[in-house]
């Protein structure tokens, strides 16, 4: 009986232990896994944090004048990277086309793709390139502009944070802007979700 009864109460002790350890590896992988997802929302406000940035940023170095100490003068601005030059000349593009790309999208000419470039639709283009080439090249022309203008942006995010370098960078850049457009779209304009299928922005997806 004595045996018994400590034999139960072994049991009862061994059971709590296993109880409190799997309790705490549970609270590990929960964590663990706030830890990831804390770590994932930061990398997503600084890609577009610098997103917004890198267009006033090139403004700014291609306009501001520092001032010679000596001469009380209006000095040279420094020389803009090559980086910064290209980053320049891709956002005024991306500016000058904006109306046009809006249009587009509208039109359901072009849709966002889930990689953070246009996508030429085929079935919103079709009546252009049968009834109207001039038009259609001119929507092709466009969209091949803002996809170049996109990735050199992307490059500059990308030089200017040691956290995305390597093969990877571009493309989680990519993924992040892409979420960030489809967020944005007007009611009626298409959007790739990010698992390939396609649908409309403002439909609460």
């Amino acid at each position: 009986m004595i045996g018994t009864v400590h034999r139960s109460a072994w049991l009862l002790c061994a059971g709590a232990v296993l109880l409190v350890s799997g309790c705490g590896l549970f609270d590990g992988l929960v964590g663990t896994e706030i830890e990831v997802k804390g770590r994932h929302r930061s990398l997503e406000e600084q890609v577009l944090g610098s997103y917004d940035y890198v267009g006033e940023e090139v403004y700014l170095l291609a306009g501001v004048r520092s001032i010679d100490p000596l001469s009380g003068r209006p000095a040279p601005a420094r020389p803009m990277t090559p980086s910064e030059t290209r980053a320049l000349a891709a956002r005024r593009r991306i500016e000058f086309n904006r109306d046009d790309v809006l249009a587009f999208k509208r039109a359901g000419c072009v849709g966002e793709g889930n990689d953070g470039l246009l996508v030429l639709l085929e079935d919103g283009t079709a009546h252009l390139r049968a009834e109207d080439p001039r038009r259609f090249r001119l929507v092709r022309d466009v969209t091949s502009e803002e996809n170049e203008d996109r990735l050199v942006l992307r490059q500059r995010i990308v030089d200017t944070n040691p956290e995305l370098a390597g093969p990877q960078g571009l493309a989680t850049v990519g993924r992040i802007l892409a979420a960030r457009y489809r967020d944005e779209a007007e009611p009626g304009m298409r959007v790739q979700l990010p698992d390939g299928t396609w649908t409309t922005g403002g439909d609460g997806r």
